[in-house]
């Protein structure tokens, strides 16, 4: 009976410590989606700061988007005791400092290419970040990393888009946009396969379609400019995106 009652507290402390560690892993996972995500975001939005320099709320907004990314660097720093994952974020927030010094200068194209580089820097760090923290996802919890991944993918593509319509190693990051354009279509698949119900299956409908004619301004670059435009209609795929990932998450 003894050891009976041994064994089931010794099952009892592991099943509690691996419920705790699964859930610093999510944590950790959350917050590096948001590393990638910003790290685009951040570039995209300086591109278009560059282009029009004079628009103060431009600034504002990077600056409110940098302190978001130095809040989930600090939240994993706070939570990992990987040390790969922790040399990972010493190298993020040095790059984030970076940014902040670029920031207090005036824009131009050298620091626009440098931009560019951060933020695939943040790319590979939250990519290395989220592997060494990856577990078991449920169902659900794999379609809400596919509406992740697309929100990641469309900042990714707006920075190629803008990139190459200023000219900045043009022909390089449209081949990029129509990479990740590329993932997007495959993501897509897998999201029209799950069943949904009346009302998310007519959201899903205006996603496609709004994606349709996102993906069409978007080969276009080459001839038009028209990046006010992409950014409207990849606002409009967003909330499609949020409001069909809010299903998932409430059905965790």
């Amino acid at each position: 009976m003894k050891k009976l009652l041994n064994i089931l507290a010794i099952s009892l402390v592991l099943s509690t410590t691996l419920s705790a560690s699964t859930r610093g892993d999510v944590k950790v996972i959350e917050a590096s989606e948001n590393i990638r995500l910003l790290g685009q975001k951040i570039a995209k939005d300086y591109l278009f700061y560059y282009k029009n320099s004079k628009k103060s709320n431009l600034k504002e907004r990077l600056l409110i988007d940098i302190e978001m990314l130095e809040n989930s660097i600090i939240e994993i720093a706070t939570i990992t005791k990987n040390r790969d994952s922790k040399n990972i974020l010493d190298f993020l927030a040095y790059n984030k400092d970076e940014i902040k010094e670029l920031l207090v200068k005036e824009a131009n194209r050298e620091r626009s290419m440098l931009m560019l580089d951060y933020g695939e820097s943040f790319v590979e760090g939250a990519n290395s970040i989220f592997n060494e923290h990856k577990y078991d996802f449920s169902a659900e919890e794999n379609m809400l990393m596919l509406f992740k991944n697309i929100e990641y993918l469309l900042e990714r593509i707006s920075k190629y888009y803008v990139a190459s319509a200023l000219n900045l190693d043009k022909n390089n990051n449209f081949k990029n946009m129509k990479q990740a354009i590329v993932s997007v279509e495959s993501i897509l698949s897998s999201i029209n396969a799950y069943s949904y119900p009346g009302e998310l299956s007519s959201e899903l409908k205006k996603m496609n379609y709004t994606w349709g004619k996102h993906r069409e301004f978007l080969y276009k670059s080459n001839e038009l400019s028209i990046p006010n435009l992409i950014l409207s209609s990849e606002s409009v795929l967003e909330k499609s995106i949020q409001k069909i990932s809010l299903y998932h998450k409430q059905n965790q």
